[in-house]
């Protein structure tokens, strides 16, 4: 049995500590990976490791930075995104959403069959992200339940992924640490036939069984603007609230008001109904986007804190340089609330002009512009430059013509008292309720801040959506042939992507996701470190040696399932770069080929049907359907049963285990 020595003792704490770090999630998954980027050269040059007389150098764990896998996952994230920008999947997406209206059995399973072939070549949050609106307007169309489609065509989504190489970055981490540790190459299509094979009996149970388990998920019958939003009235100069009690200002409220507190500077005060507000007070509410704005009227505070200019250099710059009309702009149901403001802003105008004939002309001020009544729910995707941070920071009412007036979150509410709504920190799956204009809101979604939930604002750039699904299907061709690496392939369409303004250097940079570059150099150098210091191998080798009672079939599976339920908590990358090391010494020291062991790690990083952190996808859904925590382990449950049940069979079959 190989040797524990000081350097694999240390690489095997090192490790756990990594893993918890992971589990606890208070720091990003971008730290941790730059963290280890920087610690494991560190301790190699602090505690340099002789093999055969000679020391490891430790700038070789910065080789993955150049790795081609990495590479290949750049390439394949702009490729990816130049579908979302161009709207590629929307005209399939569309005729799918209207199927789901008039026969909504039979599109169920189109749905789950097309999102699963689908996923196969494109990443798997923008066809979840794609399909989420357009499924939730067929719902409701055909006056059914959203909850009985969402989860079930998520879950087909994430099968799908897990089919060829390209299918998620897990798999493309998995394949490249492998092929570091000398196992493979596997092409594109290489497990795609046992992936195929399992999903029948996975896809047979999430048409006809799943929609059942989810029968007692409340329906949302009211439209998603009607949903709740966490909010801030402004008490600001001049308004009628300002030194008035508490007490009084709401009882004047027509309909009463869900006040959660009363925020004073950077303090949050009691709420008394003696209590006087005053000019700068916040009142904390909770309530729906049709009811915010009807506050917003009728208690003369608004929702946001910018405040029209009060010098324009001529009676003509009062005039909105984009009209509000239904003919400019699409207006969501809650805009007709903003009647009022527009009956204000005419009376401002007025009174400036008014104003104007007996003042000498001021020196020319830079405008500040106030948000149109125009509002939309923006809901943040995966890769938004909010993930992690908050609207203050960055900067939004500055860089866009709209500001956030509402959010509306599945996370716990206790950051709602212990902080403004500016200074929230923003996840994935929250849903911005963002008031402007419509041509800033469209810039925002295609600079990947979020998704608009009104599938009345269009996708730019549809003239170009043949360009990005050609270069798309020459790339797989290319890999999937062999003529070309994927590497290569992947890199030559990005760039026939941004040479044939299908995207701009903009969207390139938006595409990339720097959590994901870190984190596959990090575990490139992590995977390495632990082959050179025989940490994997001593593991490897006591496991083999303390299950010899079961055969390589059964030490596949339960891998699978190990790695299957560590995912579940863990993001898939991270336990992809833990496991595939373990998976290839494991084999070697059972003797059998390593190919299923590293199969049965790629396939247990895609199990995450358990629990709405398994996938950022998970969030998504949960946030669109109104999905607890139970639904996701009762639905996922029985499917990850059948996927590991199925696919260690197949494994077994196919390797001769």
């Amino acid at each position: 049995m190989a040797e524990l020595t000081p350097h694999a003792l240390a690489m095997l704490a090192f490790v756990g500590l990594v893993f918890a770090l992971f589990i606890w999630g208070r720091w990003p998954i971008a730290t941790i990976s730059l963290g280890m980027l920087a610690a494991l050269p560190l301790g190699f040059t602090l505690f340099p490791l002789q093999i055969d007389g000679q020391a490891v150098d430790p700038t070789r764990f910065f080789e993955g930075l150049a790795s081609p896998a990495l590479v290949a996952i750049c390439a394949l994230m702009i490729v990816g995104h130049g579908l979302v920008v161009t709207g590629a999947l929307e005209p399939a997406a569309r005729r799918l959403a209207g199927l789901v209206a008039a026969h909504p059995r039979t599109a169920l399973l189109a749905v789950l069959a097309t999102a699963a072939s689908a996923s196969g070549v494109v990443n798997d949050t923008p066809v979840v992200v794609l399909l989420i609106p357009l499924l939730l307007a067929a719902a409701r169309q055909a006056k059914r339940p959203a909850a009985g489609l969402l989860l079930p065509m998520n879950y087909a989504v994430l099968i799908g992924g897990m089919a060829t190489t390209i299918g998620t970055s897990t798999n493309l981490i998995v394949v490249a640490i492998a092929l570091s540790m000398g196992v493979g190459p596997f092409g594109m299509f290489s497990w795609f036939g046992l992936v195929a094979l399992a999903a029948i009996p996975a896809l047979a149970y999430l048409w006809l069984v799943a929609p059942r388990l989810l029968r007692d998920v409340p329906q949302q019958e009211q439209q998603l603007s009607d949903d709740v939003f966490d909010a801030e009235l402004h008490v600001d100069e001049g308004s009628a609230l300002a030194g008035k009690p508490l007490g009084k200002a709401l009882a004047e409220v027509r309909g009463g008001l869900r006040l959660l507190g009363v925020r004073r500077g950077t303090r949050l005060i009691a709420a008394l109904p003696s209590m006087v507000l005053r000019t700068g007070d916040r009142l904390m509410i909770r309530e729906t986007a049709l009811r915010l704005k009807e506050l917003e009227a009728h208690m003369d505070a608004e929702l946001h804190d910018l405040q029209p200019p009060t010098e324009v250099k001529t009676p003509a710059a009062s005039t909105p340089s984009t009209p509000n009309t239904p003919s400019a702009l699409p207006t969501s149901n809650i805009s007709d609330a903003a009647t009022s403001q527009d009956t204000a802003a005419e009376a401002d105008a007025a009174a400036i002009e008014e104003g104007a004939a007996t003042k000498k002309e001021p020196a020319p001020q830079p405008e500040k512009k106030t948000p149109s009544a125009v509002v939309a729910q923006m809901i943040v995707t995966a890769g938004s430059p909010l993930e992690g941070r908050s609207i203050r920071q960055e900067r939004l009412a500055d860089r866009f013509a709209f500001v956030v007036v509402g959010l509306r979150t599945p996370a716990p509410q206790a950051a709602w008292r212990s902080s403004s709504l500016a200074d929230r920190r923003i996840s994935v799956g929250d849903v911005l309720l963002v008031q402007g204009d419509a041509d800033a809101m469209r810039g925002a979604q295609r600079d990947g801040l979020g998704l608009l939930l009104d599938e009345r604002f269009a996708v730019p750039r549809q003239d170009k959506a043949w360009i990005a699904i050609a270069v798309m299907a020459a790339v797989v061709l290319l890999a999937a042939t062999k003529t070309m690496p994927i590497a290569m392939a992947a890199l030559a369409g990005a760039l026939a992507l941004v040479l044939t303004r299908c995207l701009s250097w903009e969207d390139v940079a938006q595409s990339l996701s720097m959590k994901v570059v870190l984190l596959v150099a990090a575990s490139l150098a992590l995977g390495d470190a632990l082959a050179v210091t025989g940490a994997t191998a001593w593991l490897a080798q006591g496991l083999a040696a303390n299950s010899q009672a079961l055969s390589p079939a059964w030490l596949a599976a339960l891998l699978m399932a190990l790695m299957g339920l560590v995912t579940n908590f863990v993001s898939n990358n991270a336990a992809a770069a833990i496991g595939t090391p373990l998976a290839v010494s494991l084999a070697q020291a059972l003797g059998v080929p390593a190919e299923p062991f590293v199969l049965a790690v790629l396939f247990g990083c895609n199990l995450c049907y358990l629990t709405p952190m398994g996938y950022q996808t998970n969030l998504l859904v949960m946030n669109a359907g109104g999905y607890r925590f139970s639904d996701f382990l009762r639905v996922g449950t029985p499917l990850f049963v059948i996927m590991w049940g199925t696919l260690s069979f197949l494994l077994a079959w196919r390797y001769g285990l």
